[in-house]
């Protein structure tokens, strides 16, 4: 036990020792330093451990010569450095006058060329458009004509043998009534007793009604022949010719119903 106690002394004494040495290095280092720049003795004095052999103090070295410090020099002015200054863009050299102008002028004539070249353009297409609208026009209105003439000359061409047609129709009823006419007035004349007394070829005219079948509905007469004997005479001579043959339908009831016929002793 005592050992132990003892063994644990002496290592802490080895420490303390090898600590005190480490504080002993620092301090002449410090020493050193210091005393170069200061010029000041200093005296250390370390107490040791009693059972620790006396350090021999290290022999003080003679002092290095005093370091003159060297004057500081002026200082040196501060020289205010100016940016360069900045590059001007070189000026563009102006054309000539006389060339500037010269070249506005040739800008000119030619806009004013082209201008016109333009307007003569427009003005030619309006021309050529107007000229093509005109012929068309004039084709149409000629196609047109064409066509009016010929609608005219159809019509004219349509009337004139509708009038053709009308006229043979008539010519051909009117030569029908006529047939039918010169049977009646034969057929009369053959009943008619011309009186003695009766001078010349005297004219006696009378309006007949007659009935579809061609029975005598009524006679009168229209113009006297001046002789009343012979007009007594060719009223009498058509009431007994009765029945008369007469075309039947629309002829009948248009020429046939009631007419006028002329008789003379002679025809």
């Amino acid at each position: 036990m005592a050992a132990a106690a003892i063994s644990s002394r002496d290592q802490a004494l080895a420490g303390g020792l090898a600590f005190a040495m480490h504080v002993l290095f620092l301090a002449l280092l410090v020493f050193s330093v210091s005393w170069q720049h200061k010029q000041i003795d200093t005296a250390v004095v370390v107490d040791l451990w009693r059972d620790l052999p006396a350090m021999t103090p290290p022999k003080a070295e003679a002092p290095p010569p005093p370091v003159v410090k060297p004057e500081p020099p002026p200082p040196v002015p501060k020289v205010e450095v100016k940016p360069p200054p900045k590059a001007e863009p070189a000026p563009t050299p102006k054309p000539d006058i006389a060339l500037k102008e010269k070249l506005e002028k040739e800008r000119k004539l030619k806009e004013q060329a082209a201008a016109e070249t333009k307007k003569r353009a427009v003005e030619k297409a309006r021309e050529e458009e107007a000229a093509r609208k005109k012929r068309a026009e004039a084709e149409a209105l000629k196609q047109q004509q064409a066509a009016d003439a010929a609608a005219k000359s159809l019509a004219a061409q349509q009337q004139k043998a509708r009038e053709a047609l009308a006229a043979q129709q008539a010519a051909a009823a009117q030569r029908e009534i006529d047939r039918y006419m010169d049977g009646i007035r034969t057929k009369v004349k053959r009943f008619v007793l011309v009186p003695p007394s009766l001078r010349g070829n005297p004219e006696a005219e009378f309006v007949v009604t007659l009935l579809p079948g061609g029975e005598v509905l009524d006679v009168r007469l229209g113009k006297s022949s001046g002789n009343a004997a012979y007009d007594a005479a060719i009223e009498s001579a058509i009431r007994k010719a009765q029945p008369f043959s007469v075309p039947a339908g629309d002829q009948f009831q248009q020429y046939f119903r009631r007419f006028t016929m002329a008789f003379r002793p002679v025809q």
